[in-house]
């Protein structure tokens, strides 16, 4: 592949990616002013699962000495979108560094940003909650304990622990554990931290996919709940799964609302996990979505 000086005509696609170096802010564009554009790539993963995602951000032929500048822990801000409706689709740190590699006659430098704040290397709890505790005192007193910082906390099902609960171990496993119970999750929006039930507390966001809107295709649906034997199994997230492929939209991430409208599809959803990409080619969005 040979890079070209991009224009940014195309789709009047832009994409802004921002570095917080310890040498200052640096900062990379696609598409808005053909003098200052370089060719930005990305693959952005979100899903509604505690583990962290790791996006892969390559910026092509920039300055070495720049490139030089950026270091594992600086914080990555990756805006993308259409002139006019630019949003952020991820938030974080650079999980670790690489080597330029050649592509052609091409220098492709690989930004690995691992979402939101690294809890990884916090301090392990032994904490003991009386007989009858609540499931939303755990997750207050985990997270405050530990220094964790939840933006949202929304439950299903506040469930009561009748014998007592013992949080010991990594605080975001304690956290995950008690989601799960709650038949509620816990994830990464945007780089925060939140629990929340996918059809209550507020949405991350709405929009209509049509086929005049970005809509690439007929979306497709399964149903989920064929193996469910009694209430336990049944994991709160729904009865069906559908599978949407979009042009980008920044809109899209988890438990926000989708309404599709096709000739043979108009109904509504709430989005779990999916991808936004942009190859030089299309910038899409893919995602799978639940519903009731």
């Amino acid at each position: 592949m040979t890079v070209q000086k991009v224009s940014g005509a195309k789709y009047n696609f832009e994409i802004r990616c921002e570095v917080q170096s310890s040498g200052g802010a640096l900062s990379f564009m696609y598409g808005k002013d053909p003098k200052s554009s370089i060719e930005i790539h990305f693959d952005v993963p979100f899903s509604e699962q505690p583990e962290k995602n790791i996006s892969e951000i390559t910026l092509y032929n920039i300055d070495p000495a720049v490139f030089n500048k950026i270091k594992k822990g600086d914080k990555v801000t990756l805006r993308a979108g259409f002139t006019g409706d630019i949003g952020t689709l991820v938030e974080g740190t650079i999980f670790r560094t690489t080597v330029p590699s050649l592509e052609d006659a091409d220098t492709a430098y690989v930004l690995r940003v691992l979402e939101g704040q690294d809890y990884s290397r916090y301090k392990k709890q032994h904490i003991t909650f009386k007989k009858g505790s609540k499931a939303s005192t755990i997750i207050k007193s985990v997270a405050a304990k530990a220094g964790i910082d939840l933006t949202y906390v929304s439950l299903k099902t506040d469930k009561t622990y009748k014998d007592g609960y013992t949080a010991d171990g990594h605080p975001m496993d304690t956290l995950s554990d008690i989601a799960d119970d709650c038949k509620t999750s816990l994830f990464y929006l945007r780089g925060k931290l939140r629990i929340q039930y996918i059809y209550g507390g507020a949405n991350t966001g709405t929009f209509e996919l049509t086929n005049q809107t970005g809509l690439l295709q007929s979306p497709t649906r399964e149903s989920r709940d064929d193996d469910w034997v009694d209430d336990d199994d049944d994991d709160g997230l729904g009865k069906y799964s559908w599978s949407v492929d979009s042009v980008l939209n920044y809109k899209i991430c988890p438990f926000s609302k989708a309404t599709i409208k096709t000739p043979y599809v108009n109904t509504s959803m709430m989005v779990l996990n999916g991808e936004h990409e942009f190859d030089g080619d299309q910038p899409t969005t893919s995602f799978e979505a639940v519903q009731k």
